[in-house]
């Protein structure tokens, strides 16, 4: 995955007026903060407001496997009191900037948000491909597990989530190798 390259795409546009509407996406410039746990925007953008005043906006960054499919994370960046709205999370992949949608409609409540997806190219294995990443959230997120940061989960639903992941990576790289062209 990589970020959604330009904003202004028509399939871009249409996504993120899906999900936030009346809004556009913008870049917003990843400065990591150092020593933060990877990926864990909502605290570190927290943190931040508290130490250094601003706010802590919420929406969504923006990913995309170029004409293949788009994906929406729920996200969280700050914006400086001088106005400046900046990327604070370590990612194991850094980036310069990130594509962000604000969404003054949400608010992050302690729970995990599953990530929102378009199919962008008629293929099956596509379709299945972001049916198990759904399905994954679903087991990994069922009930209380939605509030856990550690889990630990019945046989059953292990061994359906080692089933998914296994079939995931070989349609993961069955898609990377026939749309490889496009990025």
């Amino acid at each position: 995955m990589i970020v959604a390259a330009n904003i202004s795409a028509l399939h871009v546009l249409e996504f993120s007026a899906s999900i936030a509407p009346n809004t556009l996406a913008y870049e917003v410039s990843c400065q990591p903060t150092p020593d933060k746990p990877l990926n864990d925007c909502f605290p570190i953008v927290a943190e931040q407001v508290v130490a250094r005043g601003g706010q802590q906006i919420f929406g969504w960054a923006l990913w995309e496997l170029p004409g293949v499919f788009i994906e929406a994370e729920f996200h969280s960046v700050w914006k400086s009191p001088e106005g400046d709205v900046v990327d604070l999370v370590p990612r194991l992949r850094p980036f310069t900037e990130i594509a962000f949608v604000p969404d003054a409609s949400r608010r992050y409540e302690n729970r995990q948000v599953d990530n929102i997806r378009k199919q962008l190219v008629n293929d099956n294995d596509v379709k299945r491909f972001l049916f198990l990443c759904k399905r994954r959230f679903a087991i990994l997120n069922a009930g209380e597990r939605a509030l856990q940061h550690a889990l630990i989960l019945p046989k059953a639903d292990m061994r359906e989530l080692e089933a998914n992941e296994k079939e995931s990576m070989r349609l993961e790289r069955r898609i990377y190798k026939r749309y490889a062209a496009n990025f």
